[in-house]
């Protein structure tokens, strides 16, 4: 048996279980175990917020930009969130996260709704450290589900186009893109792209599906997506943050990432995940959710069941400018969130009377775009567990976390850090099922 299970994972699939710049490998050393139930209770929460969302969303396109000034949405990308999709759906691969309190009560912190990562190690990894540990995987049968639901997406690229010869795909792709130079980014593109190709039988995948890196594509004057080869893109995955590819420009100065967007509203090719992804992915549209949730009669949002589950598994969450200290409980501290903070940036653990808790996390070399105001949400203080790294038995907090294709709950995901906020420093824990006690 091998020494390391590490060791099994395949450096072509997974080329980030070492990252440049660490002393310790990204995934523990063990496997943590988590009940059915709980893995139960992270689906069905879950889906039960994904249709909530879902429907706060569609306030937001229907009442303009005034909610969306609200989430602090770049105004050069308000013209981009009302256009259709082919899926109806705002976004189509998301990841919900949550933490433990101190009786281990599950709270919602993020949705990861524009660009999630953690795929590779979700749909792939955790089966490796299953097989290895001889532990029942709570993902089984979910990459299936993934390769079901990507061709799904590829069929709806184009409605109405026979891929009986797939002539069309082969003219105009389904193209996968990110900037190559990043191994993470580069790594979830393919295994993704590998995904899609997998019930992709009518076409030849390797034309119809596509890899191409950001520095090598190109716009024509119509807005659409040249590839090196002359070809135009039908459709693109962009591992890529909207937020900051709006403000793109070419080193002449030209408006790139404005150019690239009015390709996609004048239907040159479509985009996964759609636009309107960036309203879940603001950290203020909880704050958003909250608000509706306190709705009632002629303007209540959410269904009885959304309602309750919105209460229980979402946390207090203001805009700056609706917050103050006596909306909290007493005794109770809070989180200052930028709305367009990623990987724990700037994010801060303030008391009742605003003195600072927790440190920042180092924000060096974190791609977010800069935030002009912060959201405010109730703190949890978490769980302690620990885990098995290269520096030792560690003690720290878990994230656990669940997939979405669509509106369909996937694979189970979790990170251990030894901050309470987690940031760049976060490992990669993979998780079994407990067995039922006899």
């Amino acid at each position: 048996m091998c020494d390391d299970w590490r060791d099994l994972l395949n450096r072509n699939i997974f080329p980030f279980v070492e990252y440049e710049g660490y002393e310790d490998k990204y995934p523990t050393k063990n496997i943590a175990l988590i009940s059915r139930e709980r893995a139960e209770e992270l689906r069905y929460v879950s889906g039960v917020l994904y249709g909530a969302f879902q429907r706060a969303v569609s306030v937001c396109q229907r009442c303009g930009e005034n909610f969306l000034v609200d989430l602090e949405i770049p105004p050069q990308l308000i013209p981009y969130l009302t256009k259709e999709n082919p899926l109806h759906l705002s976004t189509w691969l998301s990841r919900f996260d949550y933490v433990l309190d101190k009786q281990g009560n599950l709270h919602m912190v993020e949705i990861n709704a524009d660009t999630p990562c953690a795929v590779v190690e979700a749909y792939y990894g955790n089966t490796v450290a299953c097989t290895h540990f001889e532990q029942e995987n709570p993902n089984e049968g979910e990459y299936d589900r993934l390769c079901q639901w990507l061709n799904e997406i590829f069929l709806a690229s184009h409605p109405g186009v026979s891929i009986s010869t797939g002539r069309f795909h082969r003219k105009h792709p389904f193209l996968f893109a990110c900037f190559h130079d990043y191994d993470e980014d580069l790594a979830t593109t393919r295994f993704l792209m590998n995904a899609m190709r997998q019930n992709t039988m009518a076409v030849e995948a390797d034309d119809a599906i596509c890899f191409t890196s950001f520095y090598d594509l190109a716009l024509r004057n119509d807005g659409s997506i040249l590839l090196p080869d002359g070809r135009t893109a039908n459709a693109i995955y962009r591992l890529h943050p909207l937020e900051i590819l709006i403000e793109e420009t070419t080193p002449e100065g030209d408006t790139l990432g404005k150019d690239f967007m009015d390709g996609y509203l004048h239907d040159r090719f479509i985009m996964f995940n759609p636009p309107e992804a960036i309203i879940m992915q603001s950290k203020a549209f909880q704050a958003l959710v909250w608000a509706l949730n306190q709705q009632s009669g002629a303007k209540r949002v959410f269904t009885a069941e959304e309602t309750d589950i919105i209460s229980r598994y979402m946390l207090p969450s203001y805009f700056a400018r609706d917050f103050t200290p006596d909306k909290m409980p007493p005794g109770s501290d809070w989180i200052k969130k930028p709305i367009w903070g990623r990987e724990g940036a700037g994010i801060e653990v303030l008391d009742r009377q605003g003195v600072k808790l927790v440190k920042d996390v180092d924000a060096e070399d974190i791609v977010r775009r800069d935030s002009k105001d912060d959201m405010y949400q109730l703190f949890v203080d978490q769980q302690e567990c620990e885990a098995d790294t290269d520096s030792g038995r560690l003690k720290g907090y878990e994230t656990l976390s669940c997939f979405m294709l669509g509106k369909n709950p996937s694979a189970l995901y979790a990170r251990f850090s030894p901050e309470q906020i987690a940031g760049t420093e976060a490992y990669w824990l993979p998780l079994g099922l407990q067995k039922y006690s006899k």
